[in-house]
């Protein structure tokens, strides 16, 4: 195995701990991609498709990271509510917006 597929598939299952959905889901949804992938053999085709593992893997912590900030604005946001409200009728009285 190629060690920038190697280190790519680690990503997947450092980032799949984290993924809303439990990580066995992730891990088999990679494992799959890598077998579909595992007839690859130019080193341009291989560099192209950790490439676009690489952006997948991205794509999932802008998931995590989404999850996290809604449930953190779950939780705090509601006692911050009323001062948010009074800003923005402040805004709309100063400015008209």
């Amino acid at each position: 195995m190629h060690p920038l597929v190697r280190d790519l598939f680690k990503r997947f299952i450092i980032v799949g701990r984290e993924y809303p959905i439990p990580p066995p889901f992730v891990r088999d949804k990679a494992a799959k991609a890598f077998e579909a992938n595992a007839h690859l053999t130019d080193f341009v085709e291989v560099k192209r498709a950790v490439a676009r593992g690489r952006w997948m893997v991205r794509e999932l912590i802008g998931v995590i990271q989404l999850k996290k900030y809604r449930t953190m604005r779950k939780r705090y946001a509601s006692a911050n509510d009323g001062a948010l409200e009074s800003v923005e009728r402040l805004a709309k009285e100063a400015f008209g917006v």
